[in-house]
């Protein structure tokens, strides 16, 4: 079940990109944040959900504010670079928002790449950065490479193990075009992103049996167990390699929190500690390798490769990774972000708590 459908299958309202940015800009700014850091937050999450990933965008706003209000995710902290060696820097969050050091640390990982060819940078003292693909995405308009990574908290287990030990560690990749739309592979090392239990836990929807196991261990279709429980690595031991992997290159490596040094599901239970999270950025830049035109060209004709292949039966249309969400994003942007009528309610309810106009 795709995210897209939790807000098909319930009572929805269309809003448009700009005034939904504005309204969660503004409940930011209500519990500390400056305008500058409220922008970047709002645009990352109102982002994901203009590409259709629900997950990791609007749904997020309460839990962000709750944490900002007690002071956990801080609201004022600025990063620091604190280790500058030519194509890489390590950046200090300071336990800023995760999307405002994320933005950061690309931005300086790009200006490395310009100078040197690749740039890299790995971030501790961060917080949840929302969708991996958003900062992938930052350098395509610069004729780079961007890559990134980030650990969660403890929501999977080990292969053959029963407890959380592990985050689900998305990546991204995205990589540029001349006439077609980028690739962008954007992905979380279980079946699905937690974030989609979450919104089906909030909007009373079962779940598909792979996604996750009950607490017992048990495959299960019940979103709140699914929630209490583990999710399940994507490929089997692949996805659990894949996850620790991940964890290793952004946190071990940056000085950020890994496996018990991270608390289960901190994010959504623990109010009293720090994050710590890691992530990494990298971009390379294309011009240090090959001309920018002539790749884009041949990643153009890479991705109509994909796109002539036989389709099986049944199969209308095939894709390569990015192009769904770009053209969701598309038609949200004209038509208005399709959002559930309870994630409107929830939002206006916390706007009314904290004094802010509802945009809608």
């Amino acid at each position: 079940m795709k995210a897209e459908n939790f807000v098909e299958n319930v009572e929805n309202v269309k809003v448009p990109f700009s005034d939904m940015k504005e309204w969660s800009q503004a409940l930011f700014q209500a519990v500390g944040m400056d305008e500058e850091d409220a922008e970047i937050t709002a645009d990352n999450l109102v982002t994901a959900d203009l590409r259709g990933v629900y997950s990791h965008g609007v749904m997020r706003v309460p839990i962000y504010v709750k944490r900002l209000q007690v002071n956990v995710t801080s609201p004022t902290a600025k990063y620091e670079v604190i280790r500058d060696s030519k194509a890489t820097a390590l950046i200090e969050g300071h336990n800023a928002m995760g999307q405002v050091v994320g933005k950061h640390a690309m931005d300086l990982a790009a200006k490395k790449a310009k100078e040197y060819g690749v740039g890299y940078v790995a971030v501790r003292g961060s917080n949840h950065y929302g969708a991996s693909a958003h900062f992938a995405q930052m350098v395509l308009s610069e004729d780079m490479i961007g890559m990134t990574g980030t650990i969660g908290g403890n929501i999977m287990a080990p292969w053959g193990g029963t407890d959380r030990r592990l985050g689900n560690n998305p990546f991204a990749i995205a990589i540029p075009a001349l006439t077609k739309e980028p690739i962008v592979l954007d992905m979380a090392n279980s079946v699905v992103a937690r974030g989609k239990i979450v919104l089906a836990k909030k909007t009373n929807q079962p779940i598909p049996d792979d996604w996750a196991f009950a607490p017992d261990g048990t495959p299960t279709t019940d979103a709140t167990d699914g929630y209490n429980g583990t999710v399940q690595p994507v490929g089997g031991y692949k996805g659990y390699g894949l996850t620790f992997i991940t964890g290793i290159l952004s946190s071990i490596l940056s000085g950020a929190a890994f496996g018990q040094h991270l608390t289960d599901s901190d994010l959504y239970e623990e109010f009293t500690i720090p994050q710590n999270i890691g992530h990494y950025m990298q971009a390379i830049d294309i011009a240090s390798f090959i001309d920018p035109e002539l790749f884009k060209r041949q990643i153009d004709e890479a991705i109509e490769y994909m796109h002539n292949s036989p389709k099986a039966k049944g199969v209308e249309r095939i894709y390569v990774p990015g192009e769904p969400e770009a053209l969701k994003a598309k038609k949200q942007m004209e038509e208005g972000i399709q959002y559930p009528l309870s994630m409107i309610e929830e939002l206006k309810e916390l706007s009314q708590e904290l004094g802010v106009s509802a945009r809608f």
